[in-house]
């Protein structure tokens, strides 16, 4: 950690943002209408269920995997196959016209993103001096997150000019749209640069991950985390469409609002890491994400819930620009984006065990029943999120202090 430490960071460059900037339109875009894409070729309510189940754990699972790869073989080529065979399968979709061949390209889609995003939460890293790391990873995420922003003013057009109600044809030309766009920072990230490192061996030993105390305790506070967040994931949507009936158009509404409040925050949560410590704002950051199902369970007009993405927002900005900043500097400058797939990992499958969970309990274990359940689960949710987002004022802190050697 020393030696990395006296190594200069390469320097920001357009192909970097751009590489991000891209990725995230291409994301932005793809998991905001899959689902809707879903329904209009006919999947039913089990099929979506599957989907979404299926598709939290193809999104995760192999991200150590994927993770240790990139740590041997280089984040930029990683980077660049991930999203390179992710735009071969959003454009392979275009052409699905049956639920029963578009939910294993949406799994072939989570394992080809999960492929890139190890890599390229590593290649922040090595943009980022140590003394300035939080700072110059909050400045580049905001700057990828336009691609966000962008995709979303283009999702709010495309609503807005549609007539009748949404079919097959109506989101095709927004999954071209993200096919191009991730095959588009597959090319960029080919001409940025990467530090050349001592690579990571060429086996995985697992305990040097478990014996990294400080790791391994963040494991455990992320894994309980993840249960409680995502309990509330299968509920968000009855509220939008049943409760307050909510068109395309205020949805993309919300999604502008949530994108562009994680903008704001992302710049100046990473600076103040560098100068309070990362476990503020990693603390900060998990127990805003409750104010989101508390506002959903207590909104009753449409713009209640504009509110409650801003607090979204915040929470996200603040959590991006933390958590790969605070995993980056646990980790040995070989095994970054194995570590930071470990953690990916670890709160991937506790979020899909607190997703079905909050479903289970929302329909078979509450007493109350329609909009009240939903109501109560997310106020669970919220007061999960509260609770366990409080437990990371016991993650160790992780900030480098200055003037002395790591």
């Amino acid at each position: 950690m020393a030696d990395e430490a006296l190594e200069e960071s390469l320097k920001i460059s357009k192909p970097l943002v751009l590489t991000g900037a891209f990725q995230v339109f291409a994301d932005q875009l793809y998991n905001r209408f899959i689902q809707l894409l879903a329904i209009a070729v006919g999947a039913t309510v089990d099929q979506l269920g599957i989907l979404n189940a299926v598709k939290s754990v193809a999104s995760n699972i192999l991200q150590i995997l994927f993770g240790r790869m990139a740590d041997r073989f280089g984040k930029r080529r990683f980077i660049a196959t991930g999203r390179f065979l992710n735009g071969a399968i959003l454009a392979a979709i275009i052409f699905v016209e049956a639920p029963e061949w578009l939910i294993p390209l949406i799994v072939l889609c989570s394992i080809f993103v999960s492929m890139a995003l190890p890599s390229w939460n590593s290649l922040l890293g090595d943009y980022a001096p140590e003394g300035r790391r939080g700072e110059v990873i909050g400045r580049i995420n905001s700057l990828t997150q336009i691609g966000g922003l962008t995709a979303m003013f283009i999702a709010l057009f495309i609503s807005l000019s549609q007539s009748g109600p949404s079919s097959r044809l109506s989101y095709l030309p927004v999954m071209a749209m993200a096919s191009g766009a991730s095959i588009l920072s597959g090319v960029f990230v080919l001409l940025t640069q990467e530090k050349l490192g001592t690579q990571a061996g060429t086996a995985l030993d697992f305990s040097k991950l478990l014996n990294d105390l400080r790791l391994r305790r963040y494991l455990v506070l992320n894994t309980i985390y993840g249960v409680g967040m995502a309990f509330a994931w299968p509920l968000f949507p009855f509220i939008i469409s049943e409760k307050l009936a909510m068109s395309v158009w205020q949805v993309a509404i919300l999604a502008i609002t949530e994108t562009a409040a994680n903008i704001v925050t992302q710049r100046s949560t990473g600076r103040l890491m560098d100068r309070v410590g990362r476990r503020p704002i990693i603390v900060f950051s998990r127990m805003v994400m409750a104010l989101a199902p508390l506002s959903y369970a207590l909104g009753t007009n449409w713009l209640h819930i504009v509110i409650a993405e801003v607090f979204l927002g915040m929470g996200m900005g603040a959590w991006m620009g933390s958590e790969s900043t605070y995993v980056i500097d646990l980790a040995p400058g070989q095994l970054r984006a194995t570590y930071l797939a470990a953690s990916a990992t670890a709160f991937g499958l506790a979020s899909f065990a607190g997703s079905l969970l909050g479903s289970y309990v929302t329909e078979h274990v509450l007493t109350s029943s329609g909009i009240d359940s939903i109501n109560t689960g997310l106020l669970i949710s919220a007061f999960l999120r509260l609770v366990f987002g409080f437990a990371y004022v016991a993650a160790f802190e992780s900030r480098p202090r200055r003037g002395r050697q790591p």
